[in-house]
């Protein structure tokens, strides 16, 4: 978990919280490809750096975008705005400081129906936060398969998790006492 300089250890149940109380997205902004740095662009665009890397995922408190590597006539993710928007909100709660991150899952689909089997973490982020959201939002994804074979039926996922701090010190640390008092 993140820990404050003070001592503070910041909870799941207080990050919904400030989610929920300084953060609002619209689906435009989700999908927006403006703003992107050109390090993001290289990430997101580049080519893959093995035959298992199929997914990338640029993630914001405002924007979600995925690419898809390979096997474009075998298998495509099956678009969830909701989902999307509701893996964003969950980045705002954590939008405290300004950091970049980046990870990588490991997904295994049963190989009779497509269906997620296992999310492994490959590569950490090491913001437990981060990684928890990432593991809850591979776990929604659902695949189709054109060709009605499952394949491929092992792939990864890279993430990159951009943070951007939008309130100062003193706002941040009000926002956990109250949220701290709440909860006693």
């Amino acid at each position: 978990m993140i820990q404050k300089n003070h001592g503070i250890r910041l909870i799941p149940v207080l990050l919904v919280l400030l989610s929920v109380l300084s953060c609002t997205s619209t689906s435009k902004g989700i999908y927006s490809k403006h703003g992107l740095s050109s390090d993001d662009k290289k990430f997101l665009f580049s080519e893959p750096d093995n035959e298992e890397d199929l997914y990338r995922i640029f993630l914001t408190s405002e924007q979600y975008l995925v690419t898809q590597k390979g096997y474009d006539e075998t298998i495509a993710r099956v678009p969830d705005m909701q989902g999307d928007r509701y893996i964003c909100n969950e980045i705002c709660g954590i939008d405290m400081i300004d950091e970049t991150r980046e990870g990588i899952v490991s997904i295994l689909l049963y190989p009779d129906s497509g269906k997620v089997m296992k999310v492994r973490t490959k590569k950490s982020t090491f913001i437990m936060e981060i990684d928890k959201i990432i593991t809850e939002d591979m776990q929604r994804w659902r695949f189709t398969f054109p060709q009605e074979t499952i394949e491929p039926i092992k792939f990864d996922i890279r993430y990159r998790v951009k943070l951007r701090k939008r309130q100062s010190d003193e706002e941040i640390m009000r926002e956990v006492r109250e949220n701290m008092r709440e909860q006693n």
